[in-house]
């Protein structure tokens, strides 16, 4: 089967930006987990936070949707303390709490833009806060 589904991952000191976009299969799942892994591996041990903006992510099937949670999972056991979420509508924000719900990050919060969440989440990591537009 094909994969299904668009990411993009990328680092900025300790905080990692995913953009998943489209609807995912579980092909789609793993080939972003790969990538993810491989931006992160300098992270673990460290603190770090995630910006999931997940305003084009479309669709999943349960099996996908369970690959995600032990994802996000993994992370929290592997450093990441804070999860800030970019979403629209009440529909996302209800699976988003159901696939995050007894993570024990140290917080997690939504937000309707990309720069109040980068914001956020640089100010728990204690780093310099993004210029505008970054």
């Amino acid at each position: 089967m094909q994969p299904h589904g668009d990411f993009q991952v990328q680092r900025q000191g300790a905080m990692v930006i995913c953009r998943p976009s489209g609807p995912f299969n579980l092909d789609g799942a793993r080939a972003y987990e790969a990538q993810f892994l491989d931006t992160v591996a300098p992270l673990l041990g460290q603190r770090w936070g995630i910006v999931e903006i997940a305003s084009q992510f479309e669709a999943a099937g349960p099996e996908v949707m369970a690959h995600f949670r032990r994802q996000f999972d993994w992370c929290q056991r592997h450093g990441c303390r804070f999860l800030a979420l970019v979403c629209e509508g009440a529909f996302k924000r209800y699976m988003a709490e159901r696939i995050f719900a007894d993570i024990p990050f140290e917080a997690m919060a939504h937000f309707g833009d990309e720069g109040t969440a980068r914001q956020w989440l640089a100010h728990r990591l204690g780093g310099p806060r993004p210029a505008a537009g970054e």
